[in-house]
């Protein structure tokens, strides 16, 4: 892999690489003698100079991998291209910098970088409104395989609005009888941040962070570790409840949904949060991402 970026990097004579999630990438460059960025969530990019990666969740702290394993087959890699070693695992990210939107909240290196956060949300994204009364389901992968989940989302009765793009028909097609819009197409999050009270998701960075801007309730239902981390951070900061594997009666999931929805001391706080957070938040993305990029093309 390292050996198909070098000629990619060298049949097209860069002088940088943005890497989203590719740290064979970023090695190449550094072979190369190129900078990279690293680009990403906090999760995602982490900073180099590590002596070891930390344990983000302490109820799953056994690691599948050895970390000086994965270091000695990186270095072995790295010497067959006749490269210096790397000292710790992280410092694959030593390239140059990195660029993770994200805030401090969420981020599980806050305090361990050199350069700022870049905000996760664009300056022209709707600020928090409180007026909506619908609530927004977004189901990107398998969510709709829990069946209890399914029960209590359908049974609320509640003015409802969804996307499901990795849903079937079928079970498009049972939303959509239950009285719920479902949405053919991503929804532009200005028509989120009007109609919406709750949001309802799996926790992802990037719906956790528009719920954070808008000052809406949320509900996230992880689907894997980095949901989990993510959704936790953000319950410290905000209104936001998270159904675990271990809630598997859809009564307890539909309470859980109602009281979310029915709190209007919840909904007061997430507007607060939201005005709180909005230096963190939004940004002008270009002008930041160009502010960081061009001095490295020089």
């Amino acid at each position: 892999q390292i050996g198909w970026w070098l000629k990619v990097i060298r049949a097209r004579q860069s002088r940088l690489v943005v890497a989203d999630f590719a740290p064979c990438a970023q090695l190449a460059a550094l072979i190369a003698s190129i900078p990279s960025i690293a680009v990403g969530t906090g999760y995602s990019v982490p900073p180099s100079g590590l002596e070891r990666f930390p344990v983000l969740l302490p109820d799953y702290a056994i690691s599948i991998y050895d970390e000086g394993e994965l270091l000695d087959a990186v270095n072995r890699a790295l010497r067959h291209f006749g490269s210096a070693p790397l000292q710790h695992l992280s410092d694959i990210y030593s390239g140059g910098g990195a660029m993770p939107r994200t805030i401090a909240g969420l981020d599980p290196y806050d305090g361990m970088r050199a350069a700022p956060l870049l905000p996760p949300l664009n300056e022209k994204l709707p600020r928090p409104g409180g007026s909506g009364n619908e609530i927004f389901v977004y189901f990107s992968t398998s969510e709709t395989e829990n069946e209890a989940l399914v029960d209590a989302v359908l049974g609320l009765g509640l003015p409802m609005r969804a996307f499901l793009p990795g849903a079937d028909g079928e079970t498009k097609t049972r939303f959509a009888s239950a009285g719920v819009v479902v949405e053919p197409t991503p929804v532009p999050v200005e028509d989120i941040g009007r109609r919406t009270r709750l949001m309802i998701h799996s926790g992802q960075h990037g719906s956790l962070c528009l719920g954070l801007g808008m000052g809406l309730g949320q509900i996230a239902i992880p689907q894997h570790l980095e949901h989990l981390f993510h959704a936790r951070k953000a319950a410290a900061l905000a209104p936001v409840s998270i159904i675990g594997p271990s809630m598997k009666n859809a009564d307890d999931i539909a309470g859980l949904i109602e009281a979310a929805y029915n709190d209007d001391a919840a909904s007061s706080h997430a507007r607060g949060v939201a005005m709180r957070l909005g230096d963190e938040l939004f940004g002008d993305i270009g002008a930041i991402t160009r502010e960081r990029l061009l001095p490295l093309m020089s």
